[in-house]
C-alpha cells in the first residue's frame, strides 16, 4: 500500500475538504477516494474525481494501512479544511 495526497481546487467553499492523504493500492485507486465515503456529499469534495489531484508520497507502514474513517472503504489518514 502506498500514501497519496490528494488535492482539489473546484470547491472552495468553507468548511470543504482541500486535501487529504489516503492509503490506497495505485495513483487510480487514490483518484477514486472521497474524504467521507459518497460523490454525492460535493458540499465537502469536489464533483468529479477527474478534478483531484493524486500525489504519491510514499509507501505505508504495514500498521497504518487500516488508518481512516473506515477500515475497509476509504483509508484516510488525514484532512486539510478551507476556512475563509
Amino acid at each position: 500500500m502506498k500514501l497519496y495526497l490528494l488535492e482539489q481546487e473546484e470547491n472552495q467553499r468553507e468548511g470543504s475538504i482541500v486535501s487529504c492523504v489516503v492509503v490506497a493500492n495505485s495513483k487510480q485507486e487514490a483518484q477514486e477516494v472521497h474524504p467521507f465515503s459518497d460523490w454525492d456529499r460535493v458540499e465537502v469534495w469536489t464533483y468529479d474525481p477527474c478534478d483531484v489531484k493524486v500525489t504519491y508520497l510514499g509507501n505505508a507502514r504495514k500498521d497504518i494501512e487500516k488508518a481512516g474513517f473506515s477500515d475497509s472503504v476509504n483509508n484516510v489518514v488525514c484532512l486539510h479544511r478551507c476556512y475563509s
